[in-house]
């Protein structure tokens, strides 16, 4: 199975502590039809379908996930999330099927701020903090 990253994940060190598998192919994405904002009190996102389909998150898309490495997924994502399918176009202009872990339309109001959620401010911000917290070290 292919998953669809957008969040702490695109970070190789939280990817390979959380799924195993740093030697996965992979490939820049970008998933159309999504807004990728902070989740309320917490230094990682979520994304949501929204209305405007103009907007995109950008991300990674992991090729051949393991049904071991989606289960560790499972147990890292937080609970509100939904994985569910959706389709990215890759650089080469192709689209490809992948499961990403989803705000659901409903609960976004409650679990997403309106702060954009960013790779850049989480590196420059919140990663050593995120790190110490989820992996303790």
């Amino acid at each position: 199975m292919n998953v669809f990253v957008y969040g702490t994940l695109l970070v190789p060190k939280i990817w390979n502590a959380v799924t195993h598998c740093p030697d996965l192919v992979s490939h820049p994405a970008v998933l159309s039809g999504y807004a990728n904002f902070r989740v309320r009190n917490a230094d990682y996102p979520g994304i949501v379908e929204v209305a405007e389909h103009s907007a995109t998150v950008s991300g990674r898309v992991f090729l051949e996930v393991s049904d071991d490495a989606l289960r560790r997924l499972d147990a890292y994502e937080d609970t509100f999330y939904d994985r569910r399918t959706i389709i990215v176009r890759v650089p080469d202009g192709s689209e490809l099927e992948a499961d990403a872990y989803c705000v659901p339309v409903e609960k976004a109001a409650a679990i997403l701020s309106d702060e954009v959620w960013t790779l850049a401010w989480f590196e420059a911000n919140a990663l050593d903090r995120f790190w110490s917290r989820a992996f303790g070290t």
